[in-house]
C-alpha cells in the first residue's frame, strides 16, 4: 500500500507537469496569434501603401506591379471579407466617379479593421489625397 505522503507528492508532480503543460500550450498559441497578427499588418500596410502610391500614379509597370504584388500576397492572409472588399473595389472603382471610388476603399479600410479586431463606431468615408507639386 502506498503511503499517503506518496500519493500526494505524485498528485503534486502530476498537476504540476498539467499547469505547465497547458500554460506552454496557451503560450505557444497566444505566441502564434501575435504571429499572425503582426503578419497581417504588415501585409495591409504593404497593400494600402501600394493602393495608394497606384491611385496617385498610376503609370507605369512598376506601380501596378507592386499593387498586384501586395494583393496577392494578401489573398493568403488575409480575412475572406477584406477580399471580396479588395475584389469589389478592382471591379467598381476602376472608371467610377470618385464618390463611388471612395465608398468602396472605405468598405476596404472597414474589413481590414475588423480583420484586426480594431472597432470602430463612426468610421468617415476614407479617401486618398494626391499630392500635386507646384508649378
Amino acid at each position: 500500500m502506498i503511503s499517503t505522503t506518496l500519493l500526494i507528492s505524485i498528485l503534486g508532480a502530476l498537476s504540476a507537469i498539467t499547469v505547465s503543460v497547458i500554460g506552454a500550450w496557451y503560450a505557444n498559441r497566444n505566441n502564434i496569434v501575435l504571429q499572425t497578427r503582426k503578419l497581417k499588418e504588415d501585409h495591409y500596410i504593404s497593400y494600402v501603401e501600394a493602393l495608394h502610391d497606384l491611385v496617385a500614379n498610376n503609370q507605369g509597370k512598376d506601380v501596378i506591379k507592386t499593387y498586384v504584388f501586395a494583393r496577392d500576397q494578401l489573398l493568403i492572409i488575409a480575412s475572406e471579407e477584406v477580399i471580396e472588399k479588395i475584389l469589389l473595389y478592382e471591379e467598381g472603382a476602376v472608371g467610377s466617379p470618385g464618390d463611388v471610388n471612395d465608398t468602396l476603399l472605405t468598405e476596404i479600410i472597414k474589413s481590414i479593421r475588423r480583420d484586426l479586431k480594431i472597432e470602430d463606431k463612426n468610421s468617415p468615408k476614407i479617401f486618398f489625397k494626391t499630392y500635386i507639386k507646384p508649378k
